[in-house]
């Protein structure tokens, strides 16, 4: 099944923004370029060579490492679909966001002499020096004869790290624009506001006045882009080891050859006690032992590993599967987030449901796959999912009984959401968010620790450790980011009856099988408990 991701196509009228849904785009199409919605109808921009310090691979090198920016600009590492889907969203943002600017130009490109007189706001300007090059999303005139830059972003910048990213981003390009001499007054971020409500309740974007508050993040990258510069000119990509990026690195080569079990896969160490440990030069769990910055769950951890087999605290597991009230409902959700609310009551990046599974055990029956009650909705047309899914799952889950799901953070916040979108509910969904059980727990406080977690407590490392034989790589749709854009690509009017009804089954399959691993897993901990 193709994995090409196509979001939606933004048509901009007197009314505002109004958005409709696309399906994937051919292979060959990608990311960059003047997009209509989900990947560019245009080809891909022609990517500056591997020497030349970019945008973005200077903030790959702030936040990721150096390496990481290495293979990057050699292609060697790609953006994942979760990743695809938040740029995708971002070019319709930068693509909206260009209407705040009447009278601008697109230049896509490095601008002429004519451009450069401060008379129209431009977008998409190339600007380069030495070996730095950065593409401004907007330049408009200054009240001082200069230029004002103004940096988009399609998130809502409620977050201390996006905000320190935010400063980064715009203190490079400032950089750059200073050593190309080109004279700039002001700089900004402009970006989603997370108090929009869709279609017009307040302003879309909002806008942060960053001048004179770069002067850090500017030494910074005065001090900095030399260097990264450098790196990307070598042969050969530099090497991390030891640090304690070895642990998130996605390059395609390791450093250094780790056994299985390591500092870098327990559980949850606080990063501060990890530079630590590496800085003493500790790696393996023989020698990790009894260390002062390990907690009980790393030890737990350890025990699992060196003795090859789980690690249990029966009375632990037996003191919270002792809190489940029958019948017990396995929930699980899965749900969309537009960076333009396409719904009415929305905000952006806000997470909309369309879809959910649902399995019902009773006290004392039988825990087969045929004997448990299974329930499932997915919404397949266009539209708000919310309404029909809201009704629905009232329907399904009855006043008493526990909800079991994994990370409840996720499901609780669905359940505040439609609580606040249908009033005419709230006591329901009250009672089923006072209801909320997270099976995670267990293994997130290493009550239940087996080896082949690797450190790791999400649904798809822990379920092979109580059934081998159920395996997510074995479906179409393997998670929650693939579900989102498959859920995409099924509602659009441009997609085949026959695709779609793959897409749905696929879907379907998938879901289910996040609230049988629950169901499995729940089977297995009472027969140990018990």
């Amino acid at each position: 099944m193709p994995k090409d991701i196509r979001l939606a196509l933004k048509e901009i009228g007197p009314d505002g923004y109004k958005v409709r849904h696309v399906p994937a785009a051919p292979a060959g199409r990608g990311a960059s370029g003047s997009s209509v919605g989900g990947f560019s109808d245009k080809p891909r921009r022609k990517p500056l060579g591997p020497g030349q310090l970019t945008k973005s691979r200077y903030m790959t090198g702030m936040t990721e490492s150096k390496r990481e920016m290495w293979f990057e600009a050699r292609g060697e590492l790609s953006p994942d679909v979760g990743d695809r889907w938040r740029m995708e969203q971002g070019n319709l943002v930068a693509e909206l966001a260009r209407e705040e600017f009447p009278g601008g130009t697109f230049v896509g490109g490095p601008p002429s002499e004519a451009q450069l007189q401060p008379t129209r706001p431009l977008f998409e300007v190339r600007f380069s020096a030495e070996d730095m090059t950065v593409r401004v999303d907007v330049l408009r005139p200054g009240p001082s004869g200069g230029w004002v830059l103004t940096e988009v972003k399609s998130s809502t910048m409620t977050s201390r790290s996006l905000k320190k990213k935010a400063r980064q981003d715009v203190a490079f390009q400032a950089y750059v624009l200073s050593k190309a001499g080109l004279p700039l007054e002001a700089a900004e971020v402009m970006h989603l506001n997370p108090e929009y409500v869709h279609p017009g309740d307040g302003d879309l974007f909002a806008r942060t006045d960053l001048t004179g508050e770069l002067d850090e993040q500017i030494q910074e990258a005065r001090e900095r882009a030399p260097e990264f510069a450098s790196v990307l000119r070598r042969d050969e990509p530099p090497n991390l080891w030891p640090s304690r990026a070895c642990s998130t690195c996605d390059c395609p080569e390791p450093c250094h050859s780790l056994p299985e079990h390591s500092v870098l896969t327990l559980p949850r160490l606080y990063y501060g006690h990890l530079d630590e440990i590496i800085e003493e030069g500790r790696w393996t769990l023989e020698e990790l032992q009894g260390h002062s910055h390990l907690k009980p769950k790393h030890e737990n951890y350890i025990q699992a590993a060196q003795a090859g087999e789980p690690y249990v605290d029966t009375s632990e597991v037996r003191d919270a599967l002792s809190e489940l009230e029958y019948p017990l409902y396995f929930l699980d959700f899965e749900a969309i987030d537009y960076a333009l609310p396409p719904f009415e009551g929305t905000s952006p990046w806000e997470k909309v449901p369309f879809q959910y599974s649902l399995h019902v055990v009773e006290e004392g029956q039988p825990l087969g796959r045929e004997e448990v009650a299974h329930e499932e909705f997915l919404w397949t047309e266009e539209g708000d999912p919310r309404p029909p899914l809201a009704e629905r799952l009232l329907e399904d889950i009855g006043p008493e009984g526990s909800i079991v799901v994994y990370n409840a953070t996720f499901e609780k916040g669905i359940l505040e959401d439609l609580q606040e979108a249908f009033p005419q509910w709230e006591d329901q969904f009250q009672n089923y968010t006072r209801r909320l059980w997270d099976q995670g727990e267990i293994f997130q406080e290493g009550h239940y620790v087996h080896p082949s977690q690797k450190g790791s407590w999400s649904l798809k490392t822990v379920l092979p450790a109580f059934d081998p034989d159920l395996k997510y790589g074995d479906l179409d749709v393997q998670e929650g980011m693939e579900a989102v854009v498959q859920y995409s690509r099924m509602i659009s009017p441009e997609t085949s009856d026959s695709e779609a009804r793959e897409i749905e089954e696929d879907l379907l399959e998938y879901c289910e099988q996040d609230t049988w691993a629950m169901v499995v897993i729940h089977r297995s901990l009472s027969e140990i408990a018990w």
